[in-house]
Formats: structure tokens, C-alpha cells, sequence
């Protein structure tokens, strides 16, 4: 053991070639671990996302009355022209 302190390397570890492959699997795992890291966090962003996005394929929430409700209240039509147009939907 005392004889190897005089070699190039002896006093950082140097075992002939195993610490490059350790090197290289740590490298390689933290390229791993970030782009498993940016997977997730696109997921996750998608998936919370998605309730403030509207669906096409669901069907409209405004129903005739509640639109003729809002112009009037906006007031573009008079009263009578909203209970005429009320009327006229029953």
C-alpha cells in the first residue's frame, strides 16, 4: 500500500479506468433525472391546464333566455322587445 503513493493518481483514487465509467454514469444519470423532470412537469401543466381550456364538444351552457337575459340587462332591446322575445320562446 505504501509503495503505490509515489504513482501518477494514487492519491485521488485512481483505480486504471473505473472512475471514468463512474463519472459517465453520473453524467448520464443527471441527464436522465432532468428529462424525466421535464416530462413530468409538462404533464403536469397539461393536465392543470385543461380545466381552463373550453371543449368544443360540449355543448353551450348559454341557452336562448339566459342570451336574450344579457342583452336586455346591456340594454339592447327595450322591455317590451324582451317579453315579446320571451313570449315567443315559451
Amino acid at each position: 500500500m505504501w509503495q503505490n503513493w509515489h504513482q501518477p493518481g494514487a492519491m485521488m483514487g485512481y483505480d486504471g479506468g473505473g472512475w471514468f465509467w463512474g463519472m459517465a454514469f453520473h453524467g448520464l444519470s443527471a441527464i436522465l433525472f432532468i428529462a424525466v423532470l421535464a416530462v413530468v412537469l409538462t404533464l403536469l401543466f397539461r393536465w392543470l391546464g385543461a380545466g381552463h381550456q373550453p371543449h368544443s364538444a360540449t355543448p353551450s351552457h348559454n341557452s336562448a333566455l339566459d342570451i336574450l337575459k344579457a342583452r336586455y340587462a346591456r340594454g339592447e332591446i327595450d322591455r317590451d322587445d324582451y317579453l315579446q322575445r320571451k313570449a315567443d320562446m315559451s
